[in-house]
């Protein structure tokens, strides 16, 4: 399922990869490419900005490229869980998104907490700028858990995922080593759409 040839970078190397063919990597080259900015229909103001309507809608797609520990779930049906600490900027735009959902056969479940001490109970944790005061060095590493922010610092202090725009499109920067550590198996299709980055 996951792509074992993936091209690893050197200590401190960022590498972009290229996208690749097929319908899963389509629809996030696609979500890659739409411009960050506040237009709707009729001109009607967005309930959330353009640029967390495209991060509620990638943290979803992350949930199909990632292969979770076996003991992260308690049996075959337990939902995964994806978790948004302190501030809230999605709204509820991610509830939507995965409702009547499912991937393999699991549920996905969105909570909101308010401390680091809740992480175990998420599959994926997402932490919005300006919340950082909640983190402590026991998130990143986090056993099972894929950590998500968008602090300009996040896969350097060992954050797995890190949006972040170029010309007002989201793009995201993946921490590999820091995904090896919490036990995570990434899809060689989700490498190759991110910028690939190998702190010492």
């Amino acid at each position: 399922m996951f792509d074992k040839n993936t091209k690893m970078a050197s200590p401190g190397e960022c590498v972009a990869r290229p996208a690749v063919p097929g319908l899963r990597c389509l629809l996030l080259v696609l979500l890659c490419l739409l411009t960050v900015g506040n237009h709707t229909a009729f001109g009607a103001a967005p309930a959330i900005s353009k640029e967390y309507q495209l991060k509620a809608a990638f943290l979803y797609q992350f949930t199909k490229f990632i292969q979770w520990p076996a003991e992260r779930f308690a049996d075959e049906k337990s939902p995964i869980v994806i978790a948004v600490l302190g501030r809230n900027p999605l709204g509820d735009e991610l509830d939507k998104l995965v409702k009547g959902r499912t991937v393999n056969g699991r549920a996905i479940d969105v909570r909101l907490i308010a401390s680091v001490a809740e992480l175990p109970s998420a599959h994926i944790v997402f932490v919005c700028a300006g919340e950082e005061s909640r983190l402590n060095a026991t998130i990143f590493g986090e056993p099972g858990v894929l950590t998500v922010g968008e602090s300009a610092d996040f896969a350097a202090r060992g954050g797995i995922i890190m949006f972040t725009l170029v010309d007002e499109k989201v793009r995201f920067e993946i921490n590999q080593a820091s995904g090896e550590k919490a036990g995570l198996k990434l899809s060689g299709q989700l490498l190759k759409l991110a910028v690939i980055r190998k702190d010492s």
